[in-house]
């Protein structure tokens, strides 16, 4: 018996393969919050006999940047799933034989917002990580200052910045993968008469972005749970 081969999608764009959203998400639970606690925990620890209002505030501060930096990874996280939409929509009129010219610029729309806001989330990572890095410099000169004893701040600080940074290289990384990937989407022909798609590649491209959609839809990913407990 003859085994059944792949179908070839010679026209149609397939959508990425690395799953961003999921993977940018681990990060943020497994990385950056128990980064941010851990500082938080020894940040109290060296509070504890005498409080100082000023480190405090600086620490409040720099935990509620945290949190709304999340706001550029939720907006990857749409726009991800709405590019995702528009090519279901695309691929409708395609099938249906209806014009494809406002799906299609549509869709270009949607891969366009999908790269401008992973980049906006690139730098918003790198600003997030040199915010803090600050902040905890600040906080150990007040503490010092003082003359509190900070020697467990600064070892679990300093652990705990080197955390941060690699989780933002690492994000960012998949953020670049991810801008290079919907780069290729965008560049997805509306001319299908030079190579015309066949029912079936048409049937196993719906039936991925269909999966990708699923994956990459808000309810999948409790954005702003997130953004209260990095607070």
């Amino acid at each position: 018996m003859v085994s059944s081969q792949p179908i070839v999608c010679v026209f149609l764009k397939l959508p990425p393969n690395h799953r961003p959203v999921s993977r940018m998400y681990g990060i943020v639970w497994n990385v950056f919050l128990p980064q941010l606690n851990r500082i938080n925990k020894a940040f109290e620890a060296a509070q504890a006999t005498r409080p100082s209002s000023e480190a405090k505030k600086l620490w409040v501060e720099a935990r509620g940047t945290a949190s709304e930096k999340m706001v550029n990874l939720q907006d990857v996280a749409f726009t991800t799933n709405s590019t995702a939409h528009h090519f279901l929509h695309f691929l409708e009129a395609l099938h249906s034989g209806s014009d494809v010219s406002k799906p299609y610029q549509s869709l270009r729309g949607a891969a366009s917002n999908a790269i401008r806001e992973a980049g906006t989330a690139q730098e918003g990572m790198l600003e997030l990580r040199e915010e803090i890095r600050i902040v905890v410099n600040r906080i150990t000169n007040i503490l010092s200052n003082e003359g509190r004893n900070i020697s467990s701040f600064v070892t679990e600080s300093s652990q705990s910045l080197l955390e941060l940074a690699t989780g933002v290289e690492e994000r960012n990384a998949i953020l670049e993968e991810h801008r290079e990937e919907f780069k290729n989407v965008r560049r997805q022909s509306s001319d299908e008469k030079s190579n015309p798609p066949s029912e079936e590649e048409i049937r196993v491209v719906q039936e991925k972005w269909r999966s990708f959609r699923e994956i990459t839809g808000s309810g999948a990913y409790i954005w702003q749970v997130l953004k209260r407990k990095l607070r």
